[in-house]
């Protein structure tokens, strides 16, 4: 299992933070065109929760770019605690979304964290905490290791487009 953390400070309130954060159009123009993903839809999205399905855009090694094929997707399901300023996710493959399906055991397990702290005056820190975990003999790690470079090179971009997106979305007249 391979753990990892990120972290940025942010130009905005913890309030303001989920307020973008858990808005569609943020959702849509940070996966299609900042991420570059091929598909994105929002599932459902409410005041504490949101379930999205994601077609990543992928710069994996050969072996595991065949093993996990083009048309990779999942669905992204979170849960905010505003109490904690807390984001639970977790990876959800369709497969076992189908109700007609036998349920099995996912080769490729993600789910994690995101924190929001103040961070002084009309800023915060997101702090990302993450898990992958592949179970396939023999490529497991090379395949927890490909995913989590990807997960923090999209982190990286996210936090970037996140700041302009407050700055231009957010901004008071002056």
């Amino acid at each position: 299992m391979k753990i990892s953390t990120a972290s940025a400070v942010l130009p905005c309130t913890p309030e303001t933070f989920w307020a973008a954060f858990l808005d569609e159009s943020y959702l849509r123009a940070l996966y299609l065109e900042e991420l570059e993903c091929p598909a994105f839809d929002v599932i459902e999205v409410g005041e504490s929760s949101r379930k999205l399905r994601i077609v990543p855009k992928m710069k994996l090694p050969a072996p595991v770019a065949k093993l996990i094929g083009d048309s990779f997707a999942y669905e992204d399901h979170g849960t905010l605690d505003r109490a904690r300023n807390e984001w639970t996710w977790r990876m959800v493959q369709p497969a076992n979304l189908d109700p007609k399906s036998k349920p099995r055991k996912d080769v490729v397990a993600m789910h994690g964290t995101v924190r929001i702290e103040a961070a002084g005056e009309g800023h915060c820190r997101r702090t990302d905490d993450f898990s992958i975990e592949a179970k396939i003999f023999g490529l497991g790690s090379l395949i927890e290791s490909s995913i989590d470079k990807e997960l923090l090179s999209a982190r990286a971009k996210e936090y970037a487009f996140f700041a302009r997106w407050v700055d231009k979305s957010f901004a008071k007249p002056v």
